[in-house]
């Protein structure tokens, strides 16, 4: 375990005030993001940030490569707290969309960790041919909590998309985690700490 991280589950405390919390995207790189495809945001009681995609899609099938299949993105975030905070993340939403024909399957995995505190395992969602439509998974955060050091940390989020389909020709399937409709990717709730 590294010491400057805190593994505890205690009462939450409200969201510092006015600039207390920043957040700056340091890092993007993958086959399927690029730097200017991905925003990061606060919410505006800075209960949670959100990563945007605007350009990260898997698909198989006619016209599609072998490359195409399988695309990933890496994503550093330093999320600043107060000096006598620390912060952690209680659950994850990703959200996209899917268009899988009759013998096609995809996949989303997952994982976040502090920078420097090792890699947890990715968490996998599978979706089944027939869905043609928006889709949402929520992650809540293991237990007890992870907290940051206090005042704050830089997060690794690395994703994954797999679409297959059942033969080269088939009809095109594809899954996405872009924000095409305006709609948020990703949503990492927070809660706070004293240090």
């Amino acid at each position: 375990m590294i010491p400057h991280l805190m593994i505890m589950a205690l009462a939450a405390l409200p969201a510092p005030a006015g600039d207390g919390v920043t957040i700056e995207k340091v890092k993007v790189n993958g086959s399927g993001c690029r730097p200017d495809t991905v925003a990061v945001a606060l919410s505006a009681d800075r209960t949670a940030f959100t990563v945007i995609y605007s350009d990260y899609l898997a698909r198989a099938g006619a016209g599609g490569k072998t490359k195409d299949q399988r695309r990933t993105c890496g994503i550093t975030v330093r999320l600043g707290v107060p000096g006598t905070m620390a912060y952690a993340i209680t659950a994850v939403d990703h959200r996209g969309f899917a268009h899988l024909e009759a013998g096609a399957s995809a996949t989303l995995s997952a994982r976040y960790h502090f920078t420097g505190a090792g890699a947890p395992a990715y968490t996998t969602h599978a979706f089944a041919a027939g869905l043609d439509d928006s889709w949402q998974v929520t992650e809540p955060a293991g237990s007890p909590a992870m907290f940051s050091p206090c005042g704050g940390s830089t997060v690794d989020i690395d994703t994954e998309l797999r679409a297959q389909a059942d033969r080269a020709d088939a009809a095109t399937s594809y899954i996405t985690m872009d924000s095409t409709d305006g709609a948020v990717g990703e949503t990492y709730r927070l809660t706070y700490r004293a240090c």
